[in-house]
């Protein structure tokens, strides 16, 4: 066996003599490892328990720990209360006062998230419902007083019925001729016969089948701008002055007014100077149903129309 592997005699050729600290070498340093690959192995084992012959562990891992905290939380009587309580008769009347201001565009409700506006928002009433005991009750239609002898039908003869075929009929067709035409399927010269443009016979098509696509959309420019309604206060609506009404957007309106009501929509009538005066303040008064607010625009005149999304 080598004298170097010994440590009195590798501190006896480095010269090194044990300081008054005692011994500074780390347990495990031997010939083989040096400190920090002591500490590189050490770290690797500190993940897991360190058992014993008969698999008890001796000590646990770092940061786990057998032993049961004594955890007990405070008694406190916010815990068994409510932490918003309002009275009925005054939610009846805070709800009265919401109904009367939310049809008002000058006024807009500020710290809406703090409202219980599922309480405050009475449900709407106008649902179309068929009240058919109302006009036909049981005792009338069945048992011995009945006084309905055939059951009644959406045609009354077979003359109807043939009637009724064709015009489902006709507008099957006209839907699937609409259909050929978005698709592109329909012939080059226009060939709406009953043999030409039948293409995609195994039931695939050219485009896909959202009512989306066949207004020259896509799905991203709507959830782009849907983002861009989400982040903003205040939308600005342009409306062409020569078609306003079939400028507007209804479907995003409706989702303004019904999912953000604290938002502002502002309806803007440009190109105003392609249509008579009289045109332009008719559809500011009757037109969009809003408060106008006239605007001059340095090229062209311009005719505001504010809403509050309510």
């Amino acid at each position: 066996m080598g004298t170097g592997k010994k440590e009195k005699s590798r501190r006896a050729r480095e010269g090194t003599e044990l300081s008054s600290h005692g011994n500074l070498r780390v347990k495990g340093e031997n010939f083989y490892r040096d400190g920090k690959k002591v500490k590189k192995l050490s770290m690797y084992k500190e993940g897991r328990a360190q058992r014993n012959a008969k698999g008890e562990i001796t000590q646990a891992a770092s940061f786990q720990s057998t032993e049961i905290p004594n955890a007990r939380v405070e008694p406190n009587r916010k815990w068994f209360g409510n932490t918003r309580v309002i009275a009925q008769d005054a939610l009846n009347h805070f709800r009265e006062s919401l109904g009367a201001k939310t049809k008002d565009s000058y006024q807009v409700l500020l710290r809406r998230n703090k409202l219980p506006m599922s309480l405050l928002e009475e449900a709407s009433h106008d649902v179309p419902t068929v009240d058919i005991l109302s006009n036909e009750p049981f005792d009338q239609t069945f048992g011995p007083k009945s006084q309905r002898k055939k059951p009644r039908t959406v045609v009354s003869s077979l003359d109807d019925l043939v009637t009724s075929v064709d015009e489902d009929l006709e507008k099957y067709e006209e839907n699937v001729e609409h259909q050929k035409l978005l698709s592109g399927a329909l012939g080059a010269f226009g060939d709406n016969s009953s043999t030409a443009g039948v293409a995609n016979t195994d039931g695939f098509s050219i485009e896909a089948k959202e009512h989306i696509f066949s207004k020259g959309q896509s799905k991203r420019i709507w959830n782009e701008l849907y983002k861009v309604i989400d982040s903003s206060d205040v939308v600005i609506h342009v409306l062409d002055a020569r078609d306003p009404m079939g400028t507007r957007c209804t479907s995003v309106e409706q989702y303004i007014k019904k999912e953000a009501p604290h938002k502002h929509l502002i309806f803007v009538l440009n190109k105003c100077d392609l249509v008579p005066n009289w045109v332009s303040v008719s559809f500011g008064y009757y037109g969009v149903g809003l408060p106008p607010a006239a605007g001059a625009a340095p090229q062209t005149p311009l005719l505001l129309s504010l809403r509050s999304s309510r």
